[in-house]
């Protein structure tokens, strides 16, 4: 795999909340958080939301902006879920007026992302699930987020669209809550452009093996995108990667190393108490680190790959924590 690093410009807000709902921070300047970009070693690529900061109604004049700062863009992100509009979801709604705007949203994404050389287009389904029992036609849910993605896929199917999977939050139940729903729902879809994006934290909150739900979508040739954060298993805090996980993150990288995954890897995390820039910087830093780490052990792949297919797990993490220990 080839490692490439990007970020979003909320890695650098104010992180609103609802119990501080004004955010720990002013609000910085674009051109001061491109600044602050173009000063984090590794970092190389901008996410860019639509229609957000930094708004794109101009594709040249932003590519020519970014470089200046060394920063190309990397993904798009279409903003589906702050408009109380879609709280009852903006791709399964039965509601077919708010699916057409979701639709028109994506479109003009897509439309956008090609001319800024974007790689992939990110569908994150933030309001598409239920809270209680009784509340949502599940069948129905389905089949109207399937036709919807179907839909948007086949606008243009020259570009990747990554549909990210996640539990819950905003919701309490998800509807594309962990990888195998995600594959299982790209299937029914059934076009060669809609793939996953495998949010490190997302599959942690969801109980997942890392390692293994990479392999499963790489085995799938449908991993488009990857966001890089971590937690402990029970939220989504968006904490930097490789702080709490660090023995799952590590062979998730293992693994990744085997792949010939040549997209981004996007920093996802938040930095709501401890300095903004300094926290970017220490994810992307530890990013490298994890790949440097998966470097090293890739050199005695032959023996860990071998006590891997023999189940021998005493004998892999002798070789790996004399390696990294000594």
């Amino acid at each position: 795999m080839k490692l490439k690093v990007d970020a979003h410009l909320w890695c650098l807000g104010t992180y609103a909340e609802r119990y501080v709902p004004g955010g720990y921070y002013e609000d910085m300047k674009l051109e001061e958080k491109l600044e602050a970009f173009s000063k984090i070693d590794g970092l190389t690529g901008l996410v860019v939301f639509y229609p957000t900061e930094p708004l794109p109604s101009d594709p040249d004049k932003l590519l020519k902006l970014l470089e200046n700062y060394n920063l190309k863009v990397s993904v798009m992100e279409p903003e589906v879920w702050s408009d109380r509009k879609y709280r009852d979801g903006a791709f399964s709604s039965t509601d077919s007026k708010i699916r057409k705007e979701a639709i028109k949203r994506l479109k003009e994404s897509i439309d956008l992302g090609k001319a800024l050389k974007a790689e992939s287009v990110l569908l994150w389904p933030a309001h598409d699930g239920f809270d209680y029992p009784f509340q949502c036609d599940y069948s129905l849910a389905w089949q109207n987020f399937v036709e919807t993605v179907r839909e948007i896929g086949e606008y243009d199917r020259t570009v990747k669209i990554a549909i990210e999977a996640k539990s819950k939050d905003p919701r309490q139940k998800q509807l594309i809550s962990d990888t195998g729903k995600a594959l299982a729902f790209i299937n029914d879809v059934g076009l060669d452009n809609i793939g996953c994006a495998l949010d490190v934290g997302h599959a942690l909150m969801a109980g997942e093996s890392l390692a293994e739900s990479l392999m499963l979508i790489d085995m799938h040739k449908k991993l488009f995108q990857i966001h890089l954060n971590d937690n402990y298993k029970d939220a989504d805090p968006d904490m930097v990667l490789g702080t709490v996980n660090f023995w799952e993150i590590l062979e998730f990288f293992y693994f990744l190393n085997k792949t010939d995954y040549q997209s981004w890897s996007t920093i996802d995390i938040i930095s709501s108490r401890d300095d903004r820039f300094k926290t970017l910087e220490l994810a992307v830093k530890m990013t490298w680190q994890m790949k440097e780490l998966a470097d090293k052990l890739s050199m005695r792949s032959d023996e860990i790959d071998s006590n891997l297919k023999g189940y021998r797990f005493a004998d892999n993490m002798n070789i790996i924590t004399d390696m990294l220990f000594k």
